[in-house]
């Protein structure tokens, strides 16, 4: 007796399509509103009537990744580099992309798009109303903010721009950590600016050892991505000028900005961690792994940084 594929292998539900296509189950931007948290806390700043805002914060953070990433995934199966890159019949249907693996339709992965940037712009609204902001303003600054996200890569379409993946994140990475602590403190410290360019850092790391490994597809479709433009070498040389990069922003956290030099050691395994993952990567060549330690980076990186401002 035999049993068929599709028998064997299930199709997972609706909603776990969703999930993937959203990217949700990489858990790591919600990091930003632990760090917020511990930000406001060591800088003393007053809560008052800011709490249901601060409820509200992980929502924003994760309709700014699903719908970049929902985005991504659509124009990246439009112009087929997706299907390149992902489309081997070796890949679990789970690891594929959605819309390659055929669990969703290009009209669903625009719906879901459009459905979070909807919830999202009403929490927004909500957000202003809690803290006593201009409604107007407020939605002027989501709508810069969601837009370049969607921008990603459609419309400008900053990841097929040599350089453009890079300003990207960094600059997204500094928006969400600055800009829910200026509209609650009203203000904004070097350490608060320094930590969203130390974290934009550490997001770049995994996502350039998975531009690596998508290269071939990439430039078969002109995404034209750094990994592609540059030889394999110099992109090697540029992945270790990140990593002083991050290293030289950790020494200012506690020269420039305000934390206490004595909670430098809390941050000195995450710098151990990033020098494994490039020798996994960039000497090893076991690229996939080093993307994906990347993360397990972040995970660190993101708690000692936590302990670090509050113990300051």
């Amino acid at each position: 007796m035999t049993v068929s594929a599709e028998a064997a292998n299930p199709a997972p539900p609706k909603w776990a399509a969703y999930v993937q296509l959203g990217k949700l189950r990489i858990y790591h931007r919600l990091y930003h509103w632990i760090v917020l948290l511990a930000l406001l806390h060591a800088d003393s700043v007053s809560l008052h009537g800011a709490i249901p805002a601060l409820l509200l914060v992980p929502l924003l953070l994760l309709s700014i990744q699903s719908s970049a990433c929902a985005m991504d995934d659509i124009m990246g199966f439009r112009d087929g580099c997706d299907i390149a890159n992902y489309g081997a019949a070796d890949y679990p249907t789970m690891v594929r992309k959605p819309l390659v693996a055929g669990l969703l339709t290009m009209r669903q992965a625009a719906g879901f798009v459009v459905a979070v940037v909807t919830v999202a712009t009403l929490a927004v609204v909500a957000s202003a109303l809690s803290l006593g902001i201009d409604v107007l303003p407020a939605l002027a600054i989501w709508a810069v903010v969601i837009g370049v996200a969607l921008q990603y890569s459609g419309g400008l379409k900053f990841s097929y721009v040599p350089g453009g993946l890079e300003l990207f994140i960094s600059g997204l990475t500094l928006v969400v950590t600055v800009v829910p602590y200026l509209m609650i403190a009203h203000t904004v410290t070097s350490t608060v600016v320094l930590v969203g360019l130390l974290t934009g850092s550490w997001f770049l790391m995994p996502v350039s050892y998975g531009n690596v490994a998508d290269r071939a597809g990439d430039g078969a479709v002109h995404r034209r991505t750094l990994a592609v433009v540059l030889r394999p070498r110099t992109f090697q040389v540029l992945i270790w000028l990140l990593y002083g990069y991050s290293i030289v922003l950790t020494v200012l956290l506690f020269t420039v900005g305000d934390l206490n030099p004595l909670t430098a050691p809390l941050l000195l395994p995450v710098v151990v961690m990033h020098a494994v993952q490039h020798y996994q990567g960039n000497v090893q060549g076991r690229l996939r792994e080093a993307m994906k330690f990347g993360f397990r980076c972040i995970d660190v990186g993101m708690l000692g940084l936590t302990a670090a401002i509050l113990l300051s």
